[in-house]
């Protein structure tokens, strides 16, 4: 930037290039008629005198001539601006030098005023250095200020552009809003128009009914009138009858005739016309009824063809297995009438089932494993209509003691009396029981763990009941009662759960699923409203359940029918199957599905026992993901390294060279929630239920071979 400072001072050499001769010298110079060092008062000296030292303007100029000394410092000084101004030079600290120098000639000239015009010079020259020194100071706020500036003129124009954008958007969206009025004032146009028409057809179907409705009372008058002129005639008749005037009767019988002729004749063709045109045809909901029908016949009919195949598969196979079933029957037959004749004769109970309320089911289900003294006893509870289940039962139970070893709320020496608790009141403690743990470990284990069933148990006893010996009581009619009806899918879970050969994750793995599946039928295409169609319905739990064989759907189905609606056959009402009980037992269908897992479940768990084999005492890691991809081909690796992390109870990856024992591997499967990834063939189900069927009837013979030795002893 432009510093007057920094300029050097223009002098008489800088201009004149050394050329002295036209600066006046003061040394030189005489003014005021050759008197050096006197004031010229020109053009005062040649005024007249006056008091004032005030000149008015309006005063003639004087005739006298300029000093030399001053026309020589005029001549000095418009040539040394002149030369500045054929330079171009606005620099305003070159004209100042210049004056400087005239200054100093002046003050050079004038040797009585020189201290104090060189005073009066340096006060000039320090104040203006002063102002140089502010200038200069002030230069960098001045390039600051026009920052500042060019950086508010850009956030003006950023907002400006911003501001510009709103108003752009809000002019579109004041578009779009004025589009969306316009379309809603034609939608409200063209509903006016329609409901103008419809006002217009309804005026039109109310005149059409009007005139209908005078029509038929025109018509009904004529009708009176017609049956009035009958009557009229018809008395006539009689009365020309009286009279004797046949000529008469004869006329009136020949017009009635040959309307009677016309009216036959009308008939006849109407009924021909409509034979004609309406003999072959049906209406159209009948037809749409017959084609729906034949569409759901023919799919039935393709899937009882494929059910067809694959039980003549199951029948032959099953031949095989019913002639080795029928040998041993025979055999088991000839045993048990040695055993008749030898032993005391025992009573047929099986005759009882038809008259106890359930059936063959429910009496197999209280009749097993029952001396006949308890059989009894149930068919007498049975009779006074008592609860078959308490048959046998103890008035006390007596405590297992106090070791750490024991249970919290089982904890207690002495009788403890039995509540002889029903199955209802047993089914709505552990569902309450399963909600309050839910509810607790979200509160104190919110990293996913869960506390101890059985300290659990005691702890909510302990909430329940504030006395000791009732926590005691209730513990031991809970563990007596689940012990008792662990047969029920629900008990025996919770049972196999508190004490401890299962994992608390199958029971909300089995929760899990029953949500998964409710989601999926609420996904439906036709579910609405809590209700499916069938057709969607076998299609979701086919989807659900893969590795089940259609056997177990057609199960699943036939347990379903309870949710059917009875005046739409053909939709289920699937919120139904979710729901419990007043006696808080759940619906048939989970209670079913309940039922099949835990079957395949063990199933699986036998065949993975039956691949290692019964002389093997350790398995290797490597021996077992052998053994389970034999057992099933389709897991995935995920699904198989999970299955053997559980089987030899490791957290994560299991190490290639860990070895764990056989019954060690087998009871953590059953333990953890084990099941089959893929789905078994029916051959190898086939199989698998005939060995079992062979491991049953061995358990038979041992039974008997035990009866044999007991009646020979």
């Amino acid at each position: 930037m432009y510093t007057a400072s920094k300029l050097p001072p223009i002098n008489d050499i800088t201009i004149h290039d050394n050329n002295n001769d036209n600066i006046p010298n003061p040394k030189n110079q005489t003014v005021n008629d050759g008197k050096v060092g006197v004031l010229d008062v020109w053009p005062a000296n040649s005024m007249p005198h006056v008091q004032s030292a005030y000149v008015p303007a309006s005063m003639p100029a004087s005739s006298h001539p300029k000093p030399k000394f001053l026309k020589d410092l005029e001549v000095f000084l418009h040539r040394e601006l002149s030369i500045l101004d054929r330079l171009n030079t606005t620099s305003h600290e070159a004209r100042m030098q210049v004056y400087r120098q005239v200054f100093e000639f002046l003050i050079q000239e004038f040797k009585t005023y020189k201290p104090l015009l060189a005073s009066i010079k340096n006060e000039y020259e320090t104040y203006i250095n002063e102002l140089k020194d502010k200038v200069v100071e002030l230069e960098p706020l001045k390039a600051m200020i026009v920052t500042i500036a060019e950086e508010c003129d850009q956030k003006v124009m950023q907002l400006r552009d911003i501001e510009r954008k709103e108003i752009e958007e809000l002019k579109n969206e004041n578009k779009k809003l004025s589009n969306k009025i316009e379309d809603i004032k034609e939608d409200r146009q063209t509903l006016n128009q329609v409901i103008q028409k419809l006002q217009s057809d309804l005026s039109a179907e109310h005149k059409k009914y009007r005139d209908e409705a005078d029509s038929r009372k025109l018509l009904v008058q004529d009708i009176n009138d017609l049956r009035y002129q009958y009557e009229e005639l018809i008395s006539a008749r009689d009365q020309g009858r009286s009279k004797d005037n046949t000529q008469e009767d004869a006329v009136m019988l020949r017009i009635a005739l040959e309307r009677c002729r016309k009216d036959l004749i009308e008939s006849q063709d109407k009924i021909t016309e409509y034979q004609a045109n309406y003999g072959d045809v049906i209406p159209r909901r009948d037809f749409e009824k017959l084609k729906e029908k034949h569409t759901e016949t023919t799919s039935i009919f393709t899937n009882l063809k494929k059910q067809f195949t694959k039980l003549s598969e199951e029948h032959s196979t099953l031949q095989t297995v019913y002639k080795q079933v029928l040998d041993q029957r025979n055999n088991f037959a000839h045993e048990c009438d040695i055993l008749r004749r030898s032993a005391t004769p025992r009573p047929d109970w099986s005759k009882c089932a038809p008259y106890i309320e359930g059936g063959d089911e429910r009496w197999a289900n209280i009749s097993q494993d029952r001396t006949s003294d308890q059989l009894v006893d149930i068919l007498l509870a049975e009779i006074a209509g008592a609860d078959p289940t308490n048959i046998g039962a103890v008035e006390y139970f007596e405590g297992l003691g106090v070791d750490e070893s024991i249970p919290k709320y089982l904890r207690y020496e002495g009788k403890i009396r039995n509540f002889r608790t029903k199955k209802k009141d047993i089914l709505y403690f552990i569902n309450e029981l399963w909600e309050e743990k839910a509810k607790y470990d979200a509160q104190n284990h919110p990293n996913g763990n869960r506390s101890d069933i059985q300290d659990f148990i005691y702890e909510y006893l302990k909430v329940r009941h504030e006395s000791e010996t009732l926590i005691v009581e209730w513990g031991y009619n809970l563990h007596y009662a689940c012990q008792r009806l662990n047969k029920d899918p629900q008990i025996g879970l919770f049972y196999n759960i508190l004490s401890g050969e299962v994992d608390e994750i199958v029971h909300h793995k089995q929760q899990q699923l029953f949500a998964n599946l409710k989601l999926a039928m609420s996904k439906a295409p036709s579910a609405k409203e809590g209700c499916m169609s069938i057709k969607d319905f076998s299609q979701v739990i086919r989807k659900s359940f893969t590795s089940k064989t259609e056997k177990d759907f057609a199960a699943l189905e036939e347990s379903a029918k309870v949710a059917i609606d009875k005046d739409t056959p053909d939709i289920i009402k699937y919120m139904l199957l979710f729901e419990m009980d007043a006696d808080a037992k759940l619906s048939p269908f989970l209670l079913k599905v309940m039922e099949q897992q835990w079957d395949d479940r063990l199933i699986y768990i036998n065949e993975i026992e039956e691949a290692i084999g019964s002389d093997k005492r350790e398995i290797t890691v490597e021996e077992a993901r052998e053994v389970i991809k034999k057992v099933d081909p389709t897991i995935n690796p995920p699904a198989l390294e999970a299955c053997l992390s559980r089987g030899f109870d490791y957290f994560g990856l299991v190490p290639a060279a860990t070895k764990t024992e056989v019954e060690s591997f087998i009871q953590m499967l059953r333990f953890g929630d084990t099941n089959r990834f893929g789905r078994l063939p029916e051959i190898e189900r086939v199989n698998s239920k005939v060995e079992r069927t062979n491991s049953k009837i061995e358990r038979a013979n041992s039974k008997v071979e035990r009866a044999n030795s007991k009646i020979s002893s």
